[in-house]
């Protein structure tokens, strides 16, 4: 008979601002909506052929990974949205072209914010009832600098901070 071994115990994992160490955003800018429901962010970052995330990805021709997209993505909201969203469900993506090495990606968000259903309806004769969002619902469209859509995301983030 051999002796038991005991299975290593999980543990939760520490917080962390981005997947160091790559920094996924060169450039940012955020634009409230006029009606005041959200945020157009757009976000730039260079693929460096030198980049030594991206050895091996594919040997002669560098391609910026998909996973690096949707880091983009997160760093982006992280930055642009007050109480520094977190990213909680990828509901789509698709990958339509390639980026290269000396490619710039710019990613443009929809941030729009998501608010439960009242847990209760409103009186007859009373103003409906209103909460703060929960979260974040995102829309994201990333393209190269000669126009073509290298990708479209949808993705649902917690509303970050005190969330």
């Amino acid at each position: 008979m051999t002796a038991a071994t005991t299975a290593p115990t999980w543990r939760p994992a520490a917080l962390v601002p981005y997947a160091a160490p790559l920094p996924a955003v060169d450039q940012l800018r955020a634009t409230a909506h006029d009606d005041g429901g959200g945020w157009t962010v757009v976000a730039r970052v260079a693929v460096d052929p030198r980049d030594p995330n991206l050895a091996g990805h594919f040997p002669g021709q560098p391609i910026y990974p998909g996973v690096f997209v949707v880091e983009t993505l997160c760093q982006a909201m992280t930055q642009a949205v007050p109480g520094a969203p977190r990213l909680r469900t990828v509901t789509s993506v698709r990958f339509l072209a390639a980026l290269l090495g000396g490619d710039e990606m710019e990613l443009t968000l929809d941030v729009r914010p998501s608010t439960p259903a009242p847990s209760t309806p409103a009186p007859a004769g009373s103003a409906p009832a209103t909460s703060a969002p929960s979260g974040w619902e995102v829309r994201g469209v990333a393209r190269r600098t000669d126009g073509t859509v290298t990708a479209q995301l949808r993705a649902v983030f917690d509303a970050g901070a005190g969330a």
